[in-house]
């Protein structure tokens, strides 16, 4: 008696392949929206982040410690100002959580403050394994999709099978991704 035949084999390989995709869905949905929020990304904007563009009036020509006190007097509403580092015309200025600009010929201040968008932050994070804090489990859901490759194409026989349809397929996925490569 056989203890491993060909009609064990291929069961054994559905239910792992069926019981697999359904611990992955999660993971599958997760990459998918974090890759289309990155793909979709416009001029280099994070979408973790909301960006919150602001402007205020001060008085002209301040010296960098006057607007650290006039900042400090007037603009309670606004975040922190951390740090002044003149230029030629204008003020680079640092706040809690962004930063801008101060012109000291006419008073005026521009600053962008980046709020986090905790959902996309986390998707975002788990797709660039941030910190590598997600290594091993990017390393494994790799492997999983390899076997899913594989599983799924020796597990449907006949016309519709990987030897008569199913090679020919994976031949135009290969090429679509190589001909965008070189000539995108």
């Amino acid at each position: 008696m056989k203890l491993w035949n060909k009609k064990v084999f291929n069961k054994s390989i559905r239910s792992l392949h069926r019981d697999l995709g359904y611990l992955f869905i999660g993971l599958t949905l997760i990459y998918a929206i974090s890759g289309i929020l990155l793909v979709l990304k416009k001029d280099g904007q994070n979408p973790s982040y909301r960006e919150i563009v602001m402007e205020k009036e001060a008085k002209a020509n301040l010296k960098p410690d006057e607007l650290k006190t006039f900042w400090k007097d007037h603009f309670s509403d606004a975040p922190k100002l951390t740090r002044i580092i003149p230029a030629e015309d204008v003020y680079n200025i640092y706040v809690k959580g962004g930063l801008g600009k101060y012109y000291p010929y006419n008073g005026k201040i521009e600053f962008t403050i980046f709020k986090k968008i905790p959902v996309y932050k986390f998707v975002n994070d788990i797709h660039y394994n941030s910190g590598h804090r997600f290594t091993f489990l990017a390393v494994f859901f790799s492997i999983v999709l390899v076997f899913f490759a594989i599983s799924g194409a020796v597990m449907v026989k006949g016309k519709k099978g990987f030897k008569k349809r199913g090679i020919w397929l994976m031949i135009i996925g290969f090429i679509i991704p190589v001909l965008l490569f070189f000539y995108t």
